[in-house]
């Protein structure tokens, strides 16, 4: 897949996730210590404003926490923008793209943002009890590319934590769980 289609695809499976949530389960506890099942769509509704901002040359600001019977709508249409953007204007994959956190080609930023899309759907996925086998061929590139750029002084709380053992035969997209330090 190229990398726009990766991020639709990342979005789409995020967004089935989300839609299955149940009013009782926006607060339960996710993999992310920090967040709970709320949360983690919040900060997934976030980066998908933030690319939209960035592809665009919009400033980012955070927009508003939708209520918990918003989320999943606010979310699509915030995905839907975000691949708007690269689709309006595929060149922006080749050119340098200001974001928050730096810099850098807008290739790199669907990359960063199919990921964590994906690894954040499977946080949902695990928090509310649905199959954890997500998108198998989006789950192998976004371990492949995990593999190449999470190196040791990344693997902190705030990021990654150290990686752990997937059972055997595990799911990809638990093989990049556990990879990215969630106990699968």
């Amino acid at each position: 897949m190229n990398p726009i289609e990766s991020l639709e695809a990342a979005f789409a499976e995020a967004q089935r996730v989300v839609d299955a949530v149940s009013d009782d389960q926006w607060s339960l506890p996710s993999p992310c210590a920090e967040w709970d099942v709320r949360g983690v769509v919040h900060h997934m509704l976030g980066g998908a404003r933030m690319v939209t901002a960035g592809i665009t040359g919009a400033e980012y600001v955070p927009g508003d926490q939708p209520a918990d019977d918003e989320l999943a709508t606010a979310f699509r249409a915030a995905a839907a923008a975000a691949v708007g953007a690269f689709q309006a204007d595929p060149s922006v994959l080749e050119r340098p793209v200001t974001m928050p956190f730096g810099a850098m080609p807008g290739a790199m930023i669907a990359g960063i943002f199919t990921s964590d899309e994906l690894a954040h759907a499977w946080d949902i996925a695990k928090a509310t009890g649905q199959s954890t086998d997500l998108h198998p061929e989006l789950a192998e590139e976004c371990l492949g590319r995990a593999r190449q750029f999470i190196q040791g002084s990344m693997r902190v709380p705030q990021m990654f934590g150290p990686e752990t053992e997937a059972p055997e035969g595990a799911a990809p997209a638990d093989r990049l769980a556990a990879f990215l330090g969630r106990s699968v």
